[in-house]
């Protein structure tokens, strides 16, 4: 992270970085996301999909780190490595990961998050010239995302607003107001922001699909969702399931670094995760 991007993450609360993956990376996730056919897989337990559903026109399904190893070698992407380390320290973690699908006419989600009320696991802060963000997500685009086609959108600034964001402003399908941020995207752009940015997303205006994937990362003393089990399995009251780990897949495919990003959450003796430099 250089010094324009270092202002301009503290300024804004998010980072776009164009071109991270390659028309051949594209090409592979996007084939294997037809492949997968999530519009109409089957829903109930026991499945290799999880899914989340806002609306017909609007579908999140993961888990990432269990999908095809374009997918699974996202976690460790080494454009993004070094960024992570900048904002969550040397010994982050991998917590968990969606895809987002979006049709045209796709409904918004209001706008959630933000510096207040306060909350641990998704605050911001700069210390000794250090940034420090709890919950970060990197966004990576498999499709353009135009500015008028709907899609993320955020209020710039507000991971250090000191004051609650007022509900008005909150819904996203009606008129929108100024202090209003749509992001535009090209496909292979990843966009990095903290989960105490105020943000949302607007309905889908597109003829094409929207194709997004998500990966949240944490530092690594924290996780977000899930609690690690020894025995491998998940408890069944949780809604998200349980750490993401290497032996969650059958082969043994997983880089040095994605298995230190796969380790569960604890501070004695953790080694460093990740590289702190390009």
């Amino acid at each position: 992270m250089n010094e324009e991007e270092r202002y301009l993450f503290d300024l804004q609360g998010y980072l776009v970085i164009e071109d991270v993956l390659k028309t051949v990376e594209l090409q592979k996730l996007n084939g294997l996301l037809d492949g997968y056919d999530l519009w109409n897989q089957p829903r109930g337990e026991d499945l290799f999909f999880d899914f989340w559903q806002n609306d017909d026109h609007q579908i999140s399904a993961g888990p990432l780190h269990r999908w095809g190893k374009p997918f699974r070698h996202l976690i460790g992407h080494p454009r993004i490595a070094s960024y992570l380390t900048e904002l969550l320290g040397s010994q982050l973690r991998y917590d968990h990961g969606h895809a987002m699908l979006m049709r045209k006419g796709g409904a918004p989600f209001a706008l959630h998050g933000g510096g207040v009320p306060w909350k641990p696991a998704i605050s911001y802060q700069v210390a000794d010239s250090q940034i420090r963000s709890g919950l970060l997500v990197v966004e990576y685009a498999l499709c353009d995302h135009g500015e008028t086609d709907g899609g993320f959108c955020a209020v710039p600034g507000s991971h250090k607003s000191n004051f609650v964001c007022p509900p008005s402003f909150k819904p996203l399908d009606g008129e929108l107001g100024p202090w209003l941020r749509r992001i535009p995207l090209k496909a292979g752009s990843a966009l990095i922001f903290t989960e105490a940015l105020t943000h949302g997303t607007l309905p889908w205006t597109a003829a094409h699909e929207r194709r997004a994937l998500f990966y949240r990362y944490a530092p690594g003393h924290m996780a977000f969702v899930g609690r690690y089990r020894e025995d491998g399995f998940e408890e069944e009251d949780i809604e998200y399931g349980a750490y993401p780990q290497a032996s969650d897949i059958d082969d043994d495919d997983w880089s040095p670094l994605e298995r230190r990003m796969l380790e569960p959450p604890y501070v004695h003796d953790r080694r460093d995760t990740a590289p702190t430099s390009p």
